[in-house]
């Protein structure tokens, strides 16, 4: 059973929990011209776990932009165009998508990922389009 608001993590077998994990941050100005540079990228470097704003990819397409041996979340923007955030993660990670809040003024993706040793991480991909103003509330944690 998961908490409210929380989707539960896939199956475990054939699942690592890692020690460690390498992250990348890409701005992709439009993902669908850059897919190929991202991909170059998370091979060069051995990256786990790929955080990707301004995807500008829309729910029509929903397998766009396909990374092979990773798994992709999105939450792309629907009112207008442009923005838009994803985040790709090695198939054999222990990790799962999160349900985040509607938000006001950004864009964001997420996930859960346990560890070996650690207790289970949030690893969320954020997009805040200028000139937009981050506005503060009190501080909820994510379900």
């Amino acid at each position: 059973m998961s908490a409210p608001g929380c989707s539960s993590f896939p199956p475990s077998v054939g699942r690592l929990e890692p020690k460690n994990i390498r992250l990348l941050s890409f701005n992709a100005c439009g993902l669908t011209s850059n897919v190929l540079e991202l991909k170059k990228c998370m091979s060069e470097n051995s990256i786990d776990i790929a955080l990707v704003q301004e995807t500008y990819l829309k729910p029509n397409r929903s397998k766009a932009c396909s990374i092979a041996g990773y798994v992709q979340l999105r939450t792309d923007r629907t009112y207008s165009s442009k923005g838009g955030t994803a985040l790709y993660y090695r198939r054999s990670l222990h990790c799962g998508p999160i349900n985040i809040p509607p938000l006001t003024n950004m864009e964001a993706t997420g996930c859960r990922l346990a560890m070996t040793g650690h207790s289970t991480l949030v690893i969320v991909s954020v997009y805040l389009p200028s000139p937009k103003r981050l506005l503060r509330r009190p501080k909820s944690p994510l379900p």
